[in-house]
Parts: structure tokens; C-alpha cells; sequence
């Protein structure tokens, strides 16, 4: 694997960053959307819309799914995409010399589970 520099470290944040405002956006657009009545801009809104999300999650499921599917599409998710298990995963980035204690951030989230 390539040592990151910091200016491709910073374009990978910046299109991160871009690609969780258009999945937010998209996840808005699917709770106005399965819920359209509850009024918008307040924390008390934002909790019962998505309540109100999850207690019809049954009902709506394949609105949702179709939603995800297409959000999924454009992120370049094919449908049929399985990201397997964890701790295949973590089984790979071994087998590929990553290691978790060489990242500040992976050793930050080991000592928050170890607790």
C-alpha cells in the first residue's frame, strides 16, 4: 500500500466529506419522504420523524430499500455487493501488512473497546 501524504490524505477527507453530505441528504429526502407531515428544522421533529420511520419500517421497507439501492448506485455499490464478515476484513488488512497499531486512530477505537 502507498504511504498517504498529506495533501492526498486531505483530498480523500474533502471527497468523504462530499459523499456524507449527499448520503445525508438522501437519508432526509427518505424520512420526508416516508414521513411528510412532521414539521421540519427541530431537534423534537427530527426524533419523532425518525421514530415514526422506524415504526413503519415493516410497512415502507421496500420504499426504503429501493431508496438505499439507488443511493447505493451511485455511490458505484453493485446490488448484488457483500461485504462479508468483520473479521474476514480484518483478516485481509492482516494478510495485506496493515496493522491496526500502526494508525492513531484504529488505536484510539482498540483502547475505547478494550474498556
Amino acid at each position: 500500500m502507498q504511504k498517504a501524504t498529506l495533501e492526498t490524505i486531505v483530498q480523500r477527507l474533502d471527497r468523504l466529506e462530499k459523499m456524507i453530505t449527499e448520503v445525508n441528504e438522501q437519508f432526509s429526502w427518505l424520512v420526508e419522504k416516508l414521513v411528510p407531515d412532521v414539521p421540519k428544522n427541530s431537534e423534537a421533529a427530527a426524533a419523532l420523524r425518525g421514530a415514526e420511520v422506524l415504526k413503519n419500517s415493516k410497512r415502507e421497507a421496500h420504499i426504503a430499500e429501493e431508496i438505499l439501492d439507488e443511493i447505493f448506485e451511485k455511490m458505484g455499490i453493485p446490488p448484488d455487493f457483500d461485504p462479508g464478515s468483520i473479521e474476514d476484513l480484518h483478516e485481509s488488512m492482516r494478510q495485506h501488512g496493515i496493522r491496526a497499531e500502526d494508525n492513531e486512530f484504529s488505536r484510539a477505537i482498540i483502547a475505547e473497546r478494550e474498556k
